[in-house]
């Protein structure tokens, strides 16, 4: 029960004990009056009828008895006697007449005290008798029942006026009180704080005093709270070195472009492009330069990229930081010719952002691009684009790789999990096989056989070549595995074919020493084939790990077997490092190659590669080669083995 309803009650239980007592004490009071007045009465009779009795002439008893009847026929008395001295009755009239309209229970919850009254009649000095009176009480009961009546009324009315009042007061403390509290605390909760109220009630001017500290102190409290609240969400939301939004917030906003894009009722922006790019060797910068040195170049780089963005006017895109290296751009409703302007662009503005890393070359970048549309789902896409990343990190340039729907039917798609139960699934079963072309020279001869590895997940499905679950077991750490595995079934291919044959070999397997060990473990057991065996590493290697490159090399040459480079155009800085390393032969490739019936430059620089390599007794190859001119140009330098769709042999093997 309320406080307000428990004040009410107590007052209306107060007010009806005062009322009931005020009745009970007015009836009290009614009746002791009227039976004084009753003893009054029948004092009064009995005086003067004994004064009548005592004349001499009035001692006749008809006399007498005219009298004592003359009495009681008034019909205020329900008693007359007249006795002698003796106390015999000589006359008496009575009635038990009494007041028939007043209830019973009432005569017996408040009687009156009717008494007898005596006086002597005397005729000079001597006693003749003694009179006795009993007033009649009828009238006095109908006086005090009417009167109580009277009184109960009045008490019942009293009753209902205080009821209606309690009733109207109530709704008069919630309507005016209380609303008015309850404003005063309702505005305590607003974003702004309003003016100061005065009390429109007196008695509550302590509380809206009280109520508007209160406002000011909460509307504080909540400034303050909002403030925190703006704080932590950009600490979730946000990246803390570049300001761009982080992973969490891009999935969220990437995953709500794919909800809106197929949202029925809606305008449908049908697809888009996503790209992410990584700076690969963001670790070696933290290494060699301060760390609020990198911080600056990050945001200098992605403030770069915003600005190339506005400059095309590229509708609604979204740079985000997903974690220390990578980074993405999400391009809704961006078709695939701009998207490519745009991929184009932003690999143009991270190659002019490039700072040296070490000594001797600049930091790399690795980008990828895929597209979207409707029906796509936000896992699968990141993990195309995360497979797509691995790809542009195999390939040793900055180009963007596209990561189209071929790459969705490869276990790429289920993510790294997939890769990894994949790959190690064909380690423990010997799942691989080796994918082997010949090298031929201009004149048909077949110089030597090289192979690829190829991964099989099933009997009946194409096996996957290493150009594609490289990149991923790289990042699993399962890289030197299968390049072991690549050497042990290139040693069973020389067991049982003639010739030489080349294997192509990762990087960083070179990273660990347990892929030297192993090596030199199979080259034990089958010393005699290791003379035909060649090893391909990437001429990045030369620059960027020289000394695993070495210790490579101090293996393959105690067991007799050889080592050669591949894309030494796209990392000419190996050049310089020829001479440290027994090598058989050097690939150029690429763009370098392709570009070079337009380039004398490349021409000139071609010859002064072929010289050095010639001088240091290294054979040199050229790949990639586009068009019959460009075969022409080679052929002029002195290069005689050459491979690309601008290739024609003189005489077929």
């Amino acid at each position: 029960m309320s406080i307000l309803r428990q004040l009410l009650l107590s007052v209306t239980l107060a007010i009806s004990v005062i009322l009931l007592g005020t009745l009970a004490l007015s009836i009290n009071s009614a009746r002791e009056y009227l039976s004084g007045q009753l003893q009054v009465q029948s004092t009064d009779a009995a005086v003067s009828l004994a004064l009548s009795l005592s004349q001499p002439a009035n001692n006749d008893p008809v006399v007498q008895e005219l009298l004592v009847s003359a009495l009681y026929d008034g019909g205020h008395f329900s008693l007359v006697r007249l006795t002698d001295p003796d106390g015999k009755v000589l006359i008496e009239r009575k009635s038990a007449a009494a007041a028939a309209s007043v209830p019973a229970w009432f005569q017996a919850l408040a009687p009156l005290d009717a008494q007898a009254a005596t006086h002597a009649v005397s005729d000079g000095w001597r006693q003749i008798g003694e009179v006795t009176l009993v007033a009649n009480d009828a009238y006095a009961w109908e006086a005090l029942w009417r009167s109580s009546l009277k009184m109960i009324a009045l008490v019942v009315g009293a009753g209902i006026l205080w009821a209606v009042f309690a009733f109207v007061l109530v709704g008069w403390i919630k309507n005016r009180l209380l609303r008015e509290i309850s404003e005063h605390v309702r505005d305590i909760g607003r974003d702004s704080p309003s003016e100061q109220v005065e009390a429109r009630v007196p008695e509550l001017s302590g509380v809206v005093q009280a109520l508007n500290q209160t406002r000011e102190r909460v509307h504080a409290s909540v400034e303050e709270q909002n403030a925190k609240i703006e704080s932590l969400e950009l600490e979730l939301n946000q990246d803390p070195v570049t300001g761009l939004p982080n992973r969490k917030y891009f999935v969220n906003e990437f995953r709500r472009a794919l909800e809106a894009g197929s949202a029925a009722g809606k305008r449908r922006i049908d697809g888009g492009h996503v790209l992410v790019f990584r700076q690969r060797d963001l670790a070696d910068l933290n290494r060699h330069m301060p760390r609020e040195f990198i911080d600056q170049w990050l945001r200098a780089a992605c403030e770069r990229i915003q600005g190339t963005l506005k400059r095309m006017h590229v509708a609604s895109p979204m740079l985000a930081r997903l974690n220390g290296s990578d980074f993405a751009l999400l391009l809704p409703g961006c078709a695939a010719p701009q998207a490519m302007m745009v991929a184009e662009q932003l690999r143009a503005d991270l190659h002019a952002s490039r700072i040296p890393v070490g000594e001797g070359h600049l930091c790399r970048w690795a980008q990828a691009m895929t597209d979207y549309g409707h029906g796509s789902q936000a896992g699968p896409v990141l993990a195309r684009l995360d497979f797509g990343l691995m790809r542009a990190e195999s390939a040793g340039n900055d180009q963007v790789v596209i990561a189209g729907a071929t790459d969705m039917q490869s276990p790429s798609e289920s993510g790294e999990r997939a890769w990894k139960d994949a790959i190690q699934t064909a380690l423990e079963h010997r799942n691989f096989e080796l994918s082997t072309e010949p090298l031929l020279a201009l004149d048909g001869r077949v110089v030597r056989t090289e192979a690829m590895l190829m991964l099989r997940t099933a009997p009946n499905q194409e096996p996957i070549p290493a150009t594609l679950f490289i990149p991923p077991a790289v990042r699993l750490d399962l890289v030197a595995d299968c390049d072991l595995e690549s050497v042990r079934l290139g040693l069973d291919w020389l067991a049982s074919h003639e010739g030489e044959l080349a294997i192509r070999v990762a990087l960083p397997s070179l990273r660990g020493q347990k892929f030297l060990r192993q090596l030199a473990l199979l080259l034990t057991e089958r010393r005699s084939l290791a003379n035909r065996l060649f090893l391909e590493i990437d001429a990045h290697g030369l620059v960027e790990c020289h000394e695993q490159i070495t210790a490579l090399a101090h293996v393959v040459s105690e067991f007799g077997a050889h080592l050669g480079v591949r894309r030494l155009a796209q990392q000419f800085g190996a050049v310089a490092q020829l001479h440290t390393l027994p090598l058989s032969y050097v690939k150029l490739g690429g763009g370098f190659v392709g570009g070079m019936s337009q380039s004398p430059g490349s021409q000139q620089l071609t010859a002064s590669v072929l010289e050095t390599a010639r001088n240091l007794g290294i054979a040199v190859y050229a790949e990639d080669v586009p068009d019959a001119e460009t075969q022409r140009i080679l052929i002029g330098l002195g290069i005689g083995i050459m491979r690309g769709q601008g290739v024609r042999i003189t005489n077929g093997a």
